[in-house]
């Protein structure tokens, strides 16, 4: 058997707030939306990516501060699997060595982009994951994605926080991703 002692939330999760109270006033959607911002920078800052930031995920403690539950979708980034057009990029922007000399070879700019600190490297993921309402453009297309997708994340609850839904509400999520894919217009 296997059991989980777990830290008693009786806020509920922000879904359930939601739900009973269709939206929220403008102090206590800022206050939420400040405490997930400060929530998913610590994700951040392990390198990880949380994938799944839903209101469901969400989660109120006694006080009425949130955590984020449910890492079942999150993904820790492999800061050494880099790809040869981040290199580039690198490479171009800093092609000059400790003697001025101009064009690195490519190992030397691999070495360099390696050893930049973790919070100015990049790592992708390509997994379609996460739930449709909430999901960045950039994971329906599939070409790779980084911790912004978080950010979006948040948008998109900050929107459903003041307006009452999703702002690509759908009956399928075919046409949620359908909407989210071309965002500008919807």
């Amino acid at each position: 058997f296997l059991y989980l002692g777990m830290e008693f939330l009786p806020g509920g999760d922000l879904m359930s707030l939601l739900m009973a109270r269709d939206i929220l006033p403008e102090n206590d959607a800022k206050f939420y939306a400040a405490e997930i911002v400060l929530a998913i920078e610590s994700v951040h800052k392990l390198d990880c990516i949380h994938r799944d930031l839903k209101p469901d995920n969400v989660l109120i403690d006694a006080d009425g501060h949130i955590k984020l539950s449910d890492f079942g979708l999150s993904k820790k980034l492999d800061m050494d699997n880099r790809f040869q057009n981040e290199i580039r990029s690198f490479g171009n922007n800093n092609n000059l060595n400790a003697k001025g000399t101009k064009n690195l070879s490519y190992a030397q700019q691999f070495s360099q982009f390696k050893s930049m600190k973790s919070k100015k490297r990049r790592a992708f993921a390509f997994s379609t994951v996460g739930t449709p309402d909430y999901i960045a453009p950039e994971v329906i297309r599939q070409k790779g994605y980084g911790q912004e997708i978080d950010w979006w994340s948040l948008g998109v609850i900050m929107f459903e926080m003041m307006i009452g839904y999703p702002p690509f509400f759908s009956e399928s999520s075919t046409e949620t991703c359908k909407k989210i894919l071309d965002w500008k217009n919807n």
